[in-house]
């Protein structure tokens, strides 16, 4: 009870930031998904460390981490893939310093330096790159498109949870998280597949995305498209999970009570947005 409690209080919280950060854009959200990549860039470090030990080279990468963000970020705003060209070069030649003149640097130590540089800060940069992307056909720019994004880590994992309680009796990855089921994977995947397509027709992302006459054809590959997202959403859960599993801890951290850290809350979220942002890349080339 003491629990539910405190779940619920810090969820309260924590919509009561989010949602007006995400209507409105801009650099408040900026700024938000900027702390939110050095947090979890932390967590990743403080879980490293249970191995490799706190030192110079965990803040260096939580500092890269953030830039890294704002690299990722700007590239994909200003339409400059040079940026983020020039910055992963940048990335390796420190990295390529500190393997050389630190004695804790070694190629397990910058195997793990590069998932907190690089897992973190594409996922929240294109997050707020989704949400501030200037869309002159949708209403508040980019602000459905995240939503849609949202809308399908929601009905998947809701969905997944509740059927695999339910229902489930065969493992999904038992050996990574014991709890999932492929009965709840499935029905978290149909029940994203129906709400996500219906808000992505309806809001306009549908057309936004594909730009076809056809109303049949362009529900059709809007389904299909929330159901790759919908597995991608499944995969993100699990890599975090692996993570987790491989370093013995049960949360990344306390930062949100009763909630873990960051990236107990984002590791889904993060996978999707960055698989939807390569979509939306992909799709302005032609």
């Amino acid at each position: 009870m003491k629990d539910l409690k405190k779940r619920t209080i810090t969820a309260i919280i924590l919509i009561a930031i989010m949602i007006p950060v995400v209507y409105f854009g801009g650099t408040a959200l900026e700024i938000v998904t900027m702390a939110l990549c050095g947090l979890a860039a932390y967590e990743l470090e403080h879980m490293f460390k249970g191995e490799d030990g706190w030192h110079f080279y965990g803040i260096t990468n939580i500092v890269l981490s953030i830039g890294s963000f704002f690299a990722f970020y700007y590239a994909f705003m200003k339409n400059l893939p040079i940026i983020v060209l020039l910055f992963v070069i940048f990335v390796f030649i420190i990295q390529g310093f500190l393997m050389i003149f630190t004695k804790e640097t070694d190629s397990h130590s910058l195997g793990n330096g590069l998932i907190t540089i690089f897992y973190p800060s594409i996922g929240f940069s294109t997050l707020a790159f989704i949400r501030n992307i200037e869309v002159e056909s949708l209403w508040h720019n980019g602000f459905f498109i995240l939503l849609y994004a949202v809308v399908i880590c929601m009905m998947t994992d809701m969905f997944a949870y509740f059927f695999g309680c339910k229902f489930g009796k065969y493992k999904l990855c038992e050996r990574i998280s014991p709890n999932k089921s492929w009965e709840g994977s499935i029905a978290g995947t149909v029940f994203a597949v129906v709400f996500g397509t219906v808000f992505a027709y309806f809001t306009g992302v549908s057309e936004f995305l594909f730009n076809i006459d056809s109303v049949a054809l362009l529900i059709v590959l809007t389904a299909v498209l929330t159901l790759v997202l919908s597995v991608v959403d499944e995969i993100g859960d699990l890599f975090a999970s692996k993570l987790k599993r491989t370093y013995g801890i049960k949360d990344y951290s306390q930062i949100f009570p009763g909630h873990g850290g960051v990236l107990d809350r984002f590791d889904s979220y993060i996978f999707v947005s960055t698989a939807l942002a390569f979509i939306i890349l992909i799709i302005s080339l032609f």
